[in-house]
């Protein structure tokens, strides 16, 4: 399914909706997308939606992992745009869910199940969100 997002409000509003209203359960969310596609705004709003704070968000480019507290635990949000997205360290025993940037560079084998994957593309005035068809 295919998401028009004008702006960062509506792309935020679309990562609340994949944990508030996803017809799939997933503890995976890999994110696809090329450099200022959305994926970090996109994290903000699923942050937001596990009642952590969304201003706590920022890209884990440089430090390649982020931890926000969320009810229920933690959300670990992890960049493997140099090829690890965590794979060699242990997940926290207190995971709620994983989010992945740049997950064709990655070890998949190594994600709780189950993975549900989102793809963000530039367009004219804004982005694309590409959800598989039937989670919204």
């Amino acid at each position: 399914m295919k998401f028009s997002l004008a702006n960062a409000a509506e792309t935020e509003a679309l990562g609340v909706r994949l944990v508030l209203e996803s017809t799939v359960t997933w503890k995976t969310l890999a994110l696809r997308g090329e450099l200022g596609s959305g994926k970090t705004t996109l994290v903000r709003g699923v942050v937001q939606a596990m009642g952590g704070d969304p201003d706590d968000v920022h890209s884990p480019s440089y430090v390649l992992e982020h931890h926000y507290a969320v009810d229920g635990g933690v959300l670990l949000h992890r960049d493997a745009w140099r090829g690890d997205a965590g794979e060699s360290s242990d997940n926290a025993s207190d995971c709620r869910a994983l989010i992945v940037e740049w997950p064709d560079k990655a070890n998949s084998e190594m994600w709780p199940k189950p993975v549900l994957v989102v793809a963000l593309e530039h367009a004219d005035g804004g982005r694309i969100a590409l959800v598989p068809d039937g989670v919204l």
